[in-house]
Protein backbone atom coordinates (compact mmCIF):
# COMPACT_ATOMS: atom_id res chain seq x y z
CA UNK A 1 0.00 0.00 0.00
CA UNK A 2 0.85 3.54 -0.54
CA UNK A 3 0.81 6.44 1.66
CA UNK A 4 -2.38 7.96 -0.50
CA UNK A 5 -4.14 4.58 -0.02
CA UNK A 6 -3.28 4.51 3.26
CA UNK A 7 -4.89 7.67 3.64
CA UNK A 8 -8.23 7.20 2.02
CA UNK A 9 -8.58 3.67 3.46
CA UNK A 10 -8.28 5.69 7.19
CA UNK A 11 -10.96 8.52 5.75
CA UNK A 12 -13.36 5.43 4.37
CA UNK A 13 -13.15 3.86 8.33
CA UNK A 14 -13.49 6.76 9.63
CA UNK A 15 -16.83 8.00 7.00
CA UNK A 16 -18.14 4.38 7.98
CA UNK A 17 -18.26 4.95 11.67
CA UNK A 18 -19.75 7.97 11.59
CA UNK A 19 -23.15 6.75 9.08
CA UNK A 20 -23.20 3.72 11.61
CA UNK A 21 -23.23 5.57 14.73
CA UNK A 22 -26.29 7.87 12.70
CA UNK A 23 -28.16 4.63 12.13
CA UNK A 24 -27.41 3.99 8.94
CA UNK A 25 -27.24 0.01 7.84
CA UNK A 26 -23.97 -1.09 5.97
CA UNK A 27 -24.40 -3.04 2.83
CA UNK A 28 -20.75 -2.97 1.44
CA UNK A 29 -17.37 -1.06 0.28
CA UNK A 30 -15.18 -0.04 -2.56
CA UNK A 31 -17.93 -1.17 -5.53
CA UNK A 32 -15.79 -1.54 -8.51
CA UNK A 33 -17.94 -0.62 -12.16
CA UNK A 34 -15.82 -0.45 -14.89
CA UNK A 35 -12.91 2.73 -14.31
CA UNK A 36 -14.42 4.10 -10.91
CA UNK A 37 -15.47 2.91 -7.80
CA UNK A 38 -18.12 3.40 -5.26
CA UNK A 39 -17.02 4.11 -1.37
CA UNK A 40 -19.48 2.96 0.63
CA UNK A 41 -23.12 2.08 0.54
CA UNK A 42 -25.70 2.49 3.32
CA UNK A 43 -29.49 1.82 3.51
CA UNK A 44 -31.23 3.91 6.21
CA UNK A 45 -35.33 3.05 5.92
CA UNK A 46 -35.77 2.45 2.20
CA UNK A 47 -33.05 4.16 1.34
CA UNK A 48 -29.88 3.16 -0.51
CA UNK A 49 -27.07 5.69 0.25
CA UNK A 50 -24.19 5.72 -2.26
CA UNK A 51 -21.14 7.30 -0.37
CA UNK A 52 -18.21 9.09 -1.73
CA UNK A 53 -15.20 9.85 0.42
CA UNK A 54 -12.98 12.09 0.05
CA UNK A 55 -10.10 12.58 2.63
CA UNK A 56 -7.50 15.72 3.37
CA UNK A 57 -4.54 16.22 4.80
CA UNK A 58 -5.32 20.16 6.09
CA UNK A 59 -3.01 22.84 4.16
CA UNK A 60 -3.29 25.85 2.50
CA UNK A 61 -3.78 24.02 -1.10
CA UNK A 62 -6.23 21.31 0.11
CA UNK A 63 -8.65 23.68 1.78
CA UNK A 64 -8.97 25.61 -2.11
CA UNK A 65 -9.39 22.24 -4.04
CA UNK A 66 -12.89 21.44 -5.34
CA UNK A 67 -13.61 17.34 -3.28
CA UNK A 68 -15.45 16.21 -7.17
CA UNK A 69 -14.53 17.02 -10.08
CA UNK A 70 -17.74 16.79 -12.99
CA UNK A 71 -15.43 13.79 -14.67
CA UNK A 72 -15.76 12.31 -11.06
CA UNK A 73 -19.12 13.02 -10.62
CA UNK A 74 -20.23 11.52 -14.08
CA UNK A 75 -17.77 8.23 -13.79
CA UNK A 76 -20.22 7.82 -10.51
CA UNK A 77 -23.20 8.11 -11.66
CA UNK A 78 -22.71 5.25 -14.48
CA UNK A 79 -21.34 3.20 -11.32
CA UNK A 80 -24.11 3.77 -9.12
CA UNK A 81 -26.23 3.01 -12.39
CA UNK A 82 -24.59 -0.43 -12.89
CA UNK A 83 -24.56 -1.31 -9.42
CA UNK A 84 -28.50 -0.02 -9.13
CA UNK A 85 -29.38 -2.31 -12.25
CA UNK A 86 -26.99 -5.13 -10.97
CA UNK A 87 -28.81 -5.13 -7.88
CA UNK A 88 -32.25 -4.43 -8.46
CA UNK A 89 -32.44 -1.25 -6.55
CA UNK A 90 -34.91 1.70 -7.53
CA UNK A 91 -33.00 5.21 -7.91
CA UNK A 92 -35.90 6.70 -6.81
CA UNK A 93 -34.88 5.70 -3.53
CA UNK A 94 -31.31 6.73 -3.69
CA UNK A 95 -29.07 9.55 -3.14
CA UNK A 96 -25.70 10.15 -3.63
CA UNK A 97 -23.64 11.91 -0.46
CA UNK A 98 -20.16 13.25 -0.01
CA UNK A 99 -17.86 13.13 2.94
CA UNK A 100 -14.92 15.02 3.41
CA UNK A 101 -12.96 14.59 6.05
CA UNK A 102 -10.00 17.32 6.83
CA UNK A 103 -7.00 15.56 8.90
CA UNK A 104 -5.47 17.83 10.92
CA UNK A 105 -1.76 16.10 11.59
CA UNK A 106 -0.61 19.21 14.13
CA UNK A 107 -4.23 18.62 16.34
CA UNK A 108 -4.20 15.01 15.94
CA UNK A 109 -7.78 15.09 14.75
CA UNK A 110 -10.02 15.43 12.01
CA UNK A 111 -13.62 17.03 11.32
CA UNK A 112 -16.09 15.69 8.84
CA UNK A 113 -18.26 17.15 6.28
CA UNK A 114 -21.71 15.26 5.11
CA UNK A 115 -23.13 16.83 1.67
CA UNK A 116 -26.52 14.67 1.40
CA UNK A 117 -27.56 14.13 -2.06
CA UNK A 118 -24.75 15.87 -4.30
CA UNK A 119 -26.25 14.74 -7.69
Amino acid sequence: MNYTKDIGNFGEDIAKKYFLDAGYIYITRNVKSSHREIDLIFKIKNETIFVEVKTRIINHESLKETPISRFQAKNLQHAILDYSIKNKINLDYARLDLIVILIDKNKRCCSIRHYKNII
